[in-house]
């Protein structure tokens, strides 16, 4: 890590990179008076800022050696895990057991926590739905639990029961998360995702049917719909997954198949979902990363910052037509070349947006047009209303006077640096 810092930022001054093996030197050096730290899990926040401070001057805390998956409970269905376990050790962890656990379509080389705490998203659920409890480093050096742990709750299942202080810590800088406990999903007795296609001028119709499936229930919001771009096709790319019961699954089908025909959608043949593709929604890691490899990066997570610009754009949007219409029209006035853009289904109101304007790594043209197309982006987005529900370390966003006060009552010394939501204490 930090080895090269990601070329679309502006370089950061790191006094020093620490790199704890425990809880325990967590605590040791959040004592040791180093301030301000800057906890990162793996550093692999690609587009957003990867493992850079929002500020010069910080000592990045580094917790990729803190990998331990600490509690695995199927019966309950929760694993309590490090800041250092990624998706893909949680998830192979979980191979041919009765639960899975919810992927994103990221390198399975990033972290769980990382990932939790950004707010990210989930093939089946937003990732923050995943979070039922815990384990922070104060200011002060002292070690809590908030929200749902193992033994220490008098609920015997993973839930969100008490004070909902465990949200707190999301989005935030005001202590070091070292251990999270993690829902863990049933493992579903069939998995099939469905393919529809749609011409660019029908998006707003296509749009609009998909949403009616999710509002009636006929899909679970877990949708994903793909540009051209990111579709590497002529057309929108829709990827719908059914899962459960293989009977449902089969009824559901024919009542989707049966809808598509009343709309813009057309089904696709079942052969151009990838297996990759049905085992991500599956639970099931491909050790070879070829979503991450093909779609995203083209080259491995551990070049990623070497070898490759990006800058990510993440709004959320209306479930709509009519906004996802604008949506595109916004992003082709903003873009100098058309990006990739995936938009996810996070229920029947709310989507977001995913969107990628990748550059080569040692091209300070390039770097600079990628900049200037996401300034654009937040500022015609931000006139309707549209914002990011997850910042870059270049754009951290003000922080509100609770906020502040907030930070000001946890770490009143400065000990963490604050952050890209936290801007102010």
């Amino acid at each position: 890590m930090f080895t090269e810092q990601p070329a679309a930022f502006r370089p950061r001054t790191i006094t020093e990179v620490l790199r704890p093996a425990s809880a325990d030197e967590v605590v040791e050096i959040v004592r040791s008076g180093r301030r301000p730290l800057h906890p990162v899990s793996t550093g692999r926040n690609w587009g957003l800022g990867s493992g850079l401070p929002v500020d010069d001057g910080a000592a990045v805390l580094d917790l990729s050696r803190l990998d331990r998956v600490r509690a695995l409970d199927l019966e309950r269905g929760y694993a309590v895990v490090e800041p250092g376990v990624t998706q893909g050790a949680l998830a192979e962890l979980l191979r041919g057991t009765p639960r899975i656990f919810n992927l994103t379509t990221s390198s399975l080389r990033t972290s769980v926590i990382g990932n939790v705490l950004e707010r990210g998203v989930g093939v089946h659920r937003a990732r923050a739905e995943d979070l039922v409890g815990l384990e922070v480093v104060l200011a002060d050096g002292r070690r809590e639990h908030v929200g749902w742990w193992p033994g220490t709750s008098a609920v015997p299942r993973p839930h969100a029961a008490g004070p909902g202080l465990t949200h707190l810590f999301t989005q935030s800088s005001f202590a070091v998360v070292t251990a999270a406990v993690v829902r863990l999903l049933p493992r579903p007795e069939e998995v099939r995702v469905l393919p529809f296609t749609f011409a660019s001028d029908d998006l707003a119709d296509a749009v609009d049917a998909l949403r009616s499936w999710t509002e009636q229930r006929l899909v679970p919001p877990t949708t994903k719909v793909y540009n051209p771009v990111a579709a590497q096709a002529d057309g929108y790319l829709a990827h719908v997954c059914l899962s459960g019961a293989g009977e449902v699954v089969e009824a559901l089908s024919s009542v989707l198949l049966a809808a598509a025909g009343r709309s813009p959608l057309v089904a696709a043949p079942a052969y151009s979902v990838d297996d990759v593709v049905r085992a991500t929604y599956a639970g099931d890691p491909d050790p070879a990363d070829t979503w991450f490899l093909r779609r995203t990066a083209g080259c491995p997570a551990d070049r990623f910052d070497a070898e490759r610009g990006l800058l990510m754009f993440l709004p959320v949007v209306p479930f709509s037509g009519e906004a996802v219409a604008l949506t595109e029209e916004l992003i082709r006035d903003c873009c100098a070349s058309a990006p990739a853009v995936t938009v996810n289904v996070l229920d029947s109101d709310a989507v977001d947006h995913v969107v990628g304007l990748g550059f080569p790594a040692h091209d300070p043209a390039a770097a600079a047009e990628a900049r200037e197309s996401l300034d654009r982006l937040h500022k015609a987005f931000a006139a309707h209303g549209f914002l990011p529900h997850r910042r870059d370390v270049d754009r951290p966003g003000a922080a509100t006077a609770l906020q502040a006060r907030i930070g000001r009552a946890l770490d009143p010394d400065g000990v963490f640096a604050p952050g890209r939501y936290s801007a102010g204490r």
